[in-house]
């Protein structure tokens, strides 16, 4: 009830400001491609309350802190915790709980992974899924490029690193994965090719799978990633999805308010999130 509330009090300031002066209250928003699905299902909401045009880009998490930052969106997706440099700087709202799910093609037998065993694919040390009682089929990896949040919480997870980031003495993902951008390229590529795994957003995962998409969750080191297993953080790799903002201006307030009442939280669970009412 409290955020209903405040929601519709800071969207009476947007309009009440709207009709006394010329001016128009346009939202830029950028940033993660893991946010981006719930912000889309926002903004109709968002204008059919009042608020003014809302324009939406992607580009990954580091993009939505740069854009912010610089001044051009006034809000950015970030779906990762923020860093001790950009916490100085941005402000956050949480406004749901992810995590990060393995997926394979649907018609790969195989239910559950290790951490190990998961390096190992992406080392390329496992080059064939019957080394894992799976099918005679060559591994594809699919993995994410520099600059999205995904690849940075996958490579604290296994101790991996991009073979694209400056040279460290930390192993290497193989050369030979495929470098995509946003969830749906990775779900896409996982889908079409039998012998694929890759790493996305579970609730874009879960969403997809629904939709039809040919893939499947895989079970991390034990432990499957549902709605339970996220809230006490018992999966292995969590993370929250914010939006970052400088200041808190009408228009951003009334948007982060929708985003946390009943309605936006409506959105984030339709979209296979944890609304952070759960957490």
């Amino acid at each position: 009830m409290r955020i209903t509330n405040s929601f519709a009090f800071h969207l009476t300031r947007v309009v009440a400001l709207t009709f006394a002066a010329p001016l128009v209250w346009a939202l830029d928003i950028s940033g993660a491609s893991t946010v981006q699905p719930v912000v889309e299902r926002l903004i109709p909401l968002f204008t059919q309350h009042g608020g003014e045009a809302v324009q939406l880009a992607g580009g990954g998490s580091g993009a939505g802190v740069k854009n912010t930052l610089a001044g051009t969106s006034q809000i950015g997706m970030v779906s990762r915790e923020l860093k001790a440099s950009e916490q100085t700087e941005l402000k956050n709202t949480v406004i749901a709980m992810d995590a990060l799910a393995i997926i394979v093609n649907q018609d790969n037998p195989l239910t559950q992974l290790t951490k190990s065993q998961l390096i190992e694919l992406y080392t390329g040390k496992i080059t064939n899924w019957s080394a894992l009682g799976g099918p005679d089929l060559a591994v594809v990896r699919v993995t994410k490029e520099v600059g999205r949040s995904t690849i940075e919480l996958f490579e604290h997870f296994t101790g991996l690193q991009s073979p694209d980031r400056e040279q460290t003495d930390k192993p290497l993902i193989t050369k030979d994965a495929y470098v995509i951008g946003s969830n749906l390229e990775s779900l896409t590529l996982v889908g079409g090719l039998p012998g694929a795994i890759g790493y996305v957003s579970v609730g874009t995962a879960r969403a997809m799978a629904e939709a039809g998409l040919p893939v499947k969750v895989l079970t991390l080191d034990g432990v499957e990633p549902s709605d339970a297993a996220i809230r006490e953080r018992r999966y292995p790799i969590v993370r929250p999805l914010n939006l970052v903002y400088r200041e808190a201006t009408p228009t951003v307030a009334a948007f982060l308010a929708l985003a946390l009442s009943g309605e936006g939280q409506a959105v984030v669970k339709l979209l296979g999130f944890l609304p952070v009412g759960d957490r």
